[in-house]
């Protein structure tokens, strides 16, 4: 009788302990997959996280080597083909101007059938379609190391600024530039700034058009600001004059005394068909007297250019400042500044003109074109020099 009862006691204990363990393992396995199912999802997330990155990575690549080729482009264009009212000439046929008409010599060769826009009208990229490219002339714009109170004031008006706003941000502005610590009545200077916990005046010349908002109070000007991302207001390009065939209204009204904005606007629409070639063809266009310095004024592209690419499937916007110097034996030409515009601020490329398009210079005959069937070689562009 004791032996049994021992022996259902051992196999009781057996069965309890097996029991145990099976109630032990179940919910061990159960934690092992949930575990091993988030490492995977994990690595998942990463893997995507990854790929995602590096297309990204890859389109920034393309992006930059297709505006390293535009930009290298441009420079072989400018370099090789002539300037005119219109813009740069690439047509196959040229006709020069008589040498003996002197005014029509000043603007620049004949037309050549096709001409690049140098007022900031898309093209679409020759050998890579789904790329825009648009081309701003830079005397076109408002340059703020060379502008006046008062072009200031009126530019500033054309955004709705008021009179006394408008003097406390002129004044702010030059502070900033001039090279001394002395404080206009509206403006900033270092000790202005360090209050502000602001970086402090460069007390020089502005070197790219966004450090505009640094000064002090032109950072609130968030429509100006809209507007110039959108398309180029602002230049600091070290050229003098002012091309009136290529200025947005805005720059027009801040640089021609008396203009309206009916009136800027109307200039605009006519030199889309026929470019002025002198003042007094802009000043009947846009129906004023022009009263300012005529040596101001040049129908010419200037030596610096503003240059926007796109790429049509994402939007990546990035605009650079690019200037020639065609008179130096070791640096032809520069790269001034380059940034990206920020998404808030591309505009979509809708209604694009299909026969609008930025050539390749394999595309282009540079065999020369005729005058009354005499052929002469065509000569390269000066860009208002």
């Amino acid at each position: 009788m004791r032996l049994a009862a021992t022996t259902d006691w051992d196999g009781c204990c057996a069965r309890l302990r097996k029991s145990a363990a099976s109630g032990f393992i179940l919910p061990l396995t159960l934690w092992m997959i949930a575990i091993m199912g988030l490492v995977a999802a994990s690595v998942n997330v990463w893997v995507a996280r990854t790929v995602a990155d590096s297309q990204a990575l890859a389109r920034r690549t393309e992006l930059a080597l297709t505006q390293s080729n535009i930009r290298n482009e441009l420079v072989y264009l400018i370099g090789t083909r002539p300037v005119s009212t219109r813009g740069l000439e690439v047509g196959p046929e040229i006709t020069f101007a008589n040498i003996n008409d002197f005014g029509a010599i000043m603007t620049g060769a004949s037309d050549s059938g096709k001409t690049l826009k140098f007022d900031g009208r898309p093209y679409i990229v020759q050998n890579d379609p789904n790329m825009v490219v648009s081309i701003q002339d830079g005397t076109g714009l408002f340059n703020l190391n060379i502008a006046t109170p008062t072009n200031l004031r009126r530019f500033l008006a054309t955004f709705g600024v008021a009179d006394t706003e408008a003097n406390a941000l002129i004044d702010a502005l030059l502070d900033y530039v001039d090279d001394d610590d002395l404080t206009r009545l509206a403006g900033a200077e270092k000790t202005q700034y360090e209050r502000a916990e602001l970086p402090p005046p460069a007390n020089g010349f502005l070197m790219t058009p966004f450090e505009l908002q640094r000064v002090m109070g032109w950072e609130k000007l968030g429509e100006l600001w809209k507007a110039d991302m959108e398309t180029p207001l602002f230049t600091t390009c070290q050229a003098a004059g002012f091309n009136p065939n290529t200025a947005p209204a805005q720059a027009l009204i801040a640089n021609v005394r008396g203009l309206t904005l009916e009136k800027a606007e109307q200039a605009v629409t006519a030199r889309f068909d026929k470019p002025f070639r002198n003042i007094r063809e802009f000043g009947a266009a846009a129906d004023i007297l022009v009263t300012d310095e005529p040596f101001f004024y040049t129908f010419l592209p200037g030596s610096c250019v503003i240059v926007d690419v796109m790429e049509k499937n994402t939007g990546q916007r990035t605009r650079f400042s690019l200037t020639l110097e065609t008179t130096s034996q070791t640096r032809p030409w520069r790269v001034d500044y380059a940034i990206t515009i920020p998404p808030q601020y591309r505009s979509a490329l809708a209604h694009l003109d299909p026969q609008a398009i930025f050539p390749t210079p394999e595309s282009i005959d540079l065999s020369g074109g005729s005058n009354d069937g005499n052929a002469k070689p065509q000569q390269p562009g000066f860009l208002g020099r």
